[in-house]
C-alpha cells in the first residue's frame, strides 16, 4: 500500500511540474483597464492566423428582476441585430464574409459575446464587436420578432427531457436564490419584456466598468491595444450599482419532484448544495466529480452501468459559479430501476465518505483535470473563454495555476471530508422525469427511507475504497500512413479509417458496423474492458471506435508524452479486439436503449424517418445504429466475420497529427501494424437510388411543444465537382445572415432553429432543410421553406451574398482545423475518398472558384420541388 502511494505521488509530482512548466513557457496574458473602466486582456498566439474576441458582460439571469426575467438572454439575441450604422443582418454578413463566426451565450452570472475571424480581419472584427456593444439599435419590430424566436427556443427546451430535468432540478434545489430560475426566462416573462424595458436594461448594465474584453490570437499587443482604445473612445464610463442576490438558506431536508413527459426513458437528477468557485473546497469537489462519474473507469459507471446494468447513462459534474452551486448526478434509465439506482448512488457516495479513494483513482482524476487546461488551449476561442472565465468568475485571470496547485494538493482525506460535509441526505434534491405511458409511481417518503437505510447500512459496514511537416508513406502491407508534425501544443491525435459503415450493410445486418465499432474498446490485447478504460483515462486520453455512412475505424487523442502507450492501445483495439460475449450483451443493451431513446430527440427522429423514405434501395436510408430487431440478432460470429472482412491493410489510412516527429510515428506504427496481412474481398456493388418523381410525406405524432419539419433531396458525392457550389448554396441559405434565417426567423419569427445542410456520400448523399416551429405555424413554416427554395431556383444569388458565403465557408473551414483531431480525420478521410490527404490545401481555392452560375445550376439540379421527402414530427395538425 505504501509503495502504491509513493508511486502515484511521484507520478502526480511529475504531472504538476509538467503542466506548470508548460503554462510558464506560454506568454502570460496582459491585463489593463481603460480610463472608462473597461477591462482588457490580451494574449498573443501566432500559431494560427486566427483571432478571437470575447466580451464578458457581468450580468446574467441571476441579476434580473422578475419583470425582466430572460432579459439577458433576449438581449444576447438582439445585440448583433443591427446598430446605428449597420442594418439587420449586416453584422452576421460582414463576419461571415471574413470567414468568421459570431455567437453568444448567457449564464446565471454572465453574458458573453464572441467573435472569431482570420487575423487579417482584426480591424473589422473589433469594429463589429465594439459597435454592437455600444450602439445596438434594439429596433422595436426586431425585438418583437426575436421574442417569438426565444419563445420557440423555450418550446424546444420543453421537448428536451435533458433540459427539462436540469431546469426542474435547479428549481427544486434553489428556493430563494435566483439560480433556481431558468436562464432563458419563461413564456410569460419573455412576452412581458417590452422594447422600453430591454433598452433600459441594456443602458443600465452594458457599461465599460461592467465588462471585460478578452482578445487571443495572431496580433501585436501594442497595436491591438491602441485600436481597442480608439474603438471604445467615448463609451460611457459610469459605474454600476449592483443589487444583492437573495441567499439560499441551508437545506434541512430531502426535496423531491416528479414530472411526466411523452418519452421512452426515465431521467434521474440528484443535486447537493456546494460552495462557489472561489472556495477552497472546489479543488476536492472537482476531483470527486471525476472519480464518481466521469469516464468508463469511474465508480458510478462501473457499478451502475457495467456491473449491475441499472442505467443507460450516468454522469456527474460540479456547477461552481460565482455564488454557491450544486453537485449534480444525471442518469437515463428504465423506470423499474429507479429505486435501485438511487440506493446504489447513495451507497457509492457513502463508501467514499467513510473509505476515501485509492491512490490510483486520485492520480487519474488529477491528471484528467490538469490535461483539460492543455486541450482547451488548442483553439483561440477556447483559450479566450478560459481566460475570461478565470478573470470574471474566479476573479483572477491566472487562476489556472492556482487551480493546478490546488488539485495537486488534494488528498483522499479531504475528499472524505467533502462527502461528509456536502453530500448529506438532508442536503439532497431528487428530480425524476417519467414517461407518461408508464404507470410507475414513486413517493418522496420512499426515497427518504431508501437513502437513510442505505447510508445507515454503509456506515455500519464502512470499508475503505480502493509549423508543420506532412508526409505520406505506404507500408509494405499496403497501409497508407500520413504524419503531420504540429508542435504548438503537447498533444497528438490518431485517426485510422477504412471503407465501411452503412454502405457495407443490408437490412439484416443494419447496425453491425456501429455495434462492432463500440466493441473495439471493450477488451483488446491482454486487457479486458475495465483495464482498457482505466489505462486510457489514466493518461487523460481518449480512444473510440466509429462507424458512419461510409467509413469505419478508430480514433485516439493523447498528450504527446504518452504517444507510444496510446498508439499501442489504438493498435490493440483495431488489430486485436477480444469481442467478449459478456461485453457484446452489454453493448447490445446499450444500443437498444439508444435506439429507443433516439425517438425522444424529435429533430433527429424526423430525419430518421425522412431518410428511410428518401432512400428506397440504397443503404443510406437505414439508421446508423440499426433497428431493435437487427441488433437483437447479432451473434459474436457475425461480428468477427464482419470485422475480418472490413479490417484489411490495403484499404486502411492512418493519420497522426501533433507534437511527434515523423520518424518516431512511422517506426511505432510499422512496429504495431506491419504484421497485418489480411487480404481484401471485393467491395460491394450498391444499387443506384432513383430520383423521386413526386413529393412524399412521412412523420409521427408526438405530444410536443414544437413541430419538427425536415425536407430532403438526393444530394451529391464527395468526389463530384457539384459538391463545392452546393456547399455555397447551403451556406447562403442557412447562415445567420442567410436567406432562411433572415426570412423565417428574423422577419417572420417562425422558428428559433432553421437550417440547411449538404451531406455528400460515396454515392449520392443528402441535401436537407430543417425548421422547428410552433404547431400553429406548421403550414407557414413549410411554405416559408419552399418559398425560399423557389426564389433561389428562379433568381439565383446576388454577388454580395455569394462573396459572403464563400468567405464564411473558407474561414470556417480553416478555423475548424485548429485541433489536431480535426486535421487527422480530415486528411485520413480525404485520402480514403481519393481526394488526396492534402485536399485541405486545395479546398479553399475550389470554393473560391464557385460562380453565381454554378450555384444556380446546382440549385436547379438538386432542389427538385416535384420530387422530395417531407417529414413532420409533432402534434397532429389542428390538434
Amino acid at each position: 500500500m505504501r509503495l502504491e502511494k509513493r508511486f502515484f505521488l511521484a507520478i502526480l509530482t511529475i504531472a504538476v511540474l509538467f503542466f506548470n512548466s508548460h503554462l510558464q513557457a506560454q506568454e502570460s496574458p496582459y491585463r489593463t483597464k481603460l480610463d472608462n473602466g473597461l477591462t482588457v486582456i490580451l494574449e498573443e498566439n501566432h500559431s494560427a492566423p486566427v483571432v478571437s474576441f470575447q466580451m464578458w458582460v457581468n450580468i446574467g439571469a441571476a441579476d434580473e428582476g422578475r419583470d425582466v426575467a430572460g432579459g439577458s438572454h433576449l438581449l444576447e439575441h438582439m445585440l448583433f441585430k443591427g446598430t446605428e450604422k449597420r442594418e439587420v443582418g449586416q453584422i452576421a454578413g460582414e463576419v461571415e464574409a471574413a470567414g468568421g463566426y459570431i455567437n453568444a451565450y448567457t449564464s446565471h452570472d454572465n453574458t458573453v459575446y464572441y467573435l472569431m475571424v482570420a487575423s487579417r480581419y482584426f480591424d473589422r472584427g473589433l469594429d463589429i464587436l465594439s459597435d454592437a456593444i455600444q450602439n445596438s439599435s434594439l429596433d422595436v419590430n426586431e425585438v418583437e420578432k426575436e421574442k417569438e424566436v426565444v419563445l420557440e427556443e423555450i418550446r424546444m427546451g420543453e421537448d428536451s427531457p435533458r433540459r427539462v430535468l436540469y431546469r426542474k432540478l435547479l428549481a427544486s434545489a434553489f428556493t430563494s436564490h435566483p439560480y433556481g430560475r431558468p436562464v432563458i426566462g419563461t413564456r410569460e416573462s419573455v412576452k412581458g419584456i417590452s422594447r422600453k424595458k430591454l433598452h433600459s436594461f441594456f443602458k443600465k448594465w452594458y457599461v465599460p466598468s461592467n465588462m471585460t474584453l478578452v482578445v487571443v490570437g495572431d496580433f501585436e499587443r501594442e497595436e491591438a491595444l491602441k485600436e481597442i482604445k480608439e474603438s471604445f473612445r467615448g463609451f460611457d464610463g459610469r459605474r454600476v450599482r449592483r443589487k444583492g442576490r437573495s441567499s439560499e438558506p441551508d437545506q434541512r431536508g430531502l426535496r423531491f419532484s416528479v414530472t411526466r413527459m411523452d418519452i421512452n426513458e426515465a431521467k434521474l437528477g440528484i443535486a447537493y448544495h456546494i460552495p462557489e468557485l472561489s472556495h477552497h473546497d472546489t479543488y476536492a469537489i472537482d476531483i470527486l466529480a471525476t472519480i464518481l462519474g466521469e469516464g468508463r473507469s469511474s465508480r458510478l459507471y462501473k457499478r451502475l452501468k457495467e456491473e449491475e446494468r441499472l442505467v443507460n447513462t450516468i454522469s456527474t459534474f460540479a456547477l461552481t459559479p460565482m455564488d454557491p452551486g450544486v453537485f449534480v448526478f444525471r442518469g437515463g434509465l428504465e423506470t423499474d430501476n429507479i429505486e435501485k439506482t438511487i440506493g446504489a448512488i447513495a451507497e457509492v457516495i457513502e463508501r467514499v465518505g467513510y473509505g476515501g479513494v485509492s491512490g490510483k483513482e486520485l492520480a487519474r482524476a488529477k491528471l484528467s483535470l490538469e490535461s483539460d487546461f492543455i486541450y482547451e488551449r488548442e483553439t483561440m476561442n477556447g483559450r479566450a473563454g478560459q481566460i475570461g472565465f478565470f478573470d470574471v468568475v474566479a476573479g483572477d485571470m491566472s487562476f489556472d495555476r492556482a487551480y493546478l496547485e490546488g488539485i495537486g494538493a488534494v488528498t483522499s482525506d479531504e475528499i472524505e471530508g467533502i462527502v461528509r460535509t456536502y453530500l448529506r441526505p438532508e442536503n439532497m434534491t431528487v428530480t425524476l422525469i417519467l414517461p407518461k405511458k408508464s404507470d410507475r409511481t414513486i413517493e418522496k417518503g420512499d426515497v427518504v427511507s431508501l437513502v437513510n437505510e442505505t447510508i445507515e447500512r454503509e456506515r455500519l459496514d464502512a470499508m475503505p475504497g480502493e509549423g508543420a511537416e506532412i508526409s505520406r508513406t505506404v507500408l509494405a502491407n499496403g497501409i497508407t500512413l500520413i504524419v503531420k508534425e504540429e508542435r504548438n501544443n503537447p498533444t497528438v491525435a490518431i485517426y485510422a479509417t477504412l471503407p465501411g459503415g452503412l454502405r457495407f450493410e443490408k437490412e439484416e445486418t443494419n447496425g453491425l458496423g456501429n455495434f462492432m465499432a463500440r466493441m473495439l474498446t471493450r477488451g483488446a490485447g491482454e486487457r479486458d474492458a475495465t483495464a482498457f478504460a482505466e489505462e486510457v483515462e489514466g493518461m487523460a486520453g481518449g480512444v473510440s471506435g466509429f462507424s458512419g455512412r461510409n467509413t469505419f475505424g478508430i480514433s485516439g487523442k493523447f498528450l504527446s508524452r504518452h504517444f507510444d502507450r496510446g498508439m499501442g492501445l489504438v493498435a490493440d483495439a483495431l488489430l486485436d479486439p477480444l469481442f467478449p460475449k459478456v461485453e457484446i450483451e452489454k453493448v447490445r443493451k446499450d444500443i437498444q436503449s439508444a435506439i429507443k431513446r433516439e425517438e425522444d430527440n424529435l429533430p433527429r427522429f424526423a430525419f430518421k424517418l425522412l431518410q428511410r423514405d428518401l432512400y428506397r434501395v440504397h443503404p443510406y436510408g437505414m439508421p446508423l445504429m440499426g433497428t431493435r430487431e437487427s441488433v437483437a440478432s447479432f451473434s459474436r460470429n457475425d461480428i468477427v466475420s464482419y470485422y475480418k472482412r472490413i479490417v484489411v491493410p490495403e484499404r486502411m489510412v492512418i493519420a497522426v497529427v501533433g507534437d511527434i516527429d515523423r520518424a518516431t510515428a512511422e517506426r511505432r506504427i510499422t512496429e504495431l501494424f506491419g504484421a497485418l496481412n489480411r487480404k481484401a474481398d471485393g467491395l460491394p456493388e450498391l444499387p443506384v437510388e432513383a430520383l423521386k418523381k413526386k413529393v412524399s410525406s412521412v412523420g409521427a405524432t408526438r405530444d410536443s411543444a414544437q413541430v419538427n419539419i425536415g425536407i430532403g433531396f438526393l444530394g451529391t458525392t464527395v468526389t463530384s465537382g457539384d459538391r463545392y457550389p452546393l456547399e455555397v448554396l447551403v451556406e447562403l441559405l442557412s447562415a445567420q445572415s442567410g436567406r432562411l434565417f433572415t426570412a423565417l426567423r428574423d422577419e417572420k419569427s417562425l422558428a428559433y432553429s432553421v437550417s440547411a445542410f449538404s451531406r455528400p456520400g460515396v454515392e449520392r448523399g443528402l441535401l436537407g432543410l430543417y425548421i422547428g416551429s410552433a404547431p400553429e405555424k406548421r403550414e407557414a413554416a413549410v411554405e416559408g421553406l419552399l418559398a425560399e427554395l423557389r426564389k433561389v431556383i428562379r433568381d439565383g444569388v446576388r454577388p454580395d451574398e455569394l462573396a459572403r458565403a464563400k468567405g464564411a465557408i473558407i474561414g470556417g473551414y480553416e478555423i475548424g482545423l485548429q485541433k489536431n483531431s480535426a486535421q487527422a480525420s480530415e486528411m485520413a478521410n480525404d485520402e480514403l475518398f481519393t481526394l488526396g490527404y492534402d485536399e485541405f490545401k486545395r479546398y479553399p481555392e475550389k470554393i473560391e472558384r464557385v460562380t453565381a452560375e454554378d450555384v444556380l445550376r446546382v440549385a436547379r439540379k438538386y432542389l427538385n420541388l416535384k420530387g422530395y421527402t417531407i417529414s413532420i414530427v409533432g402534434p397532429a395538425a389542428g390538434g
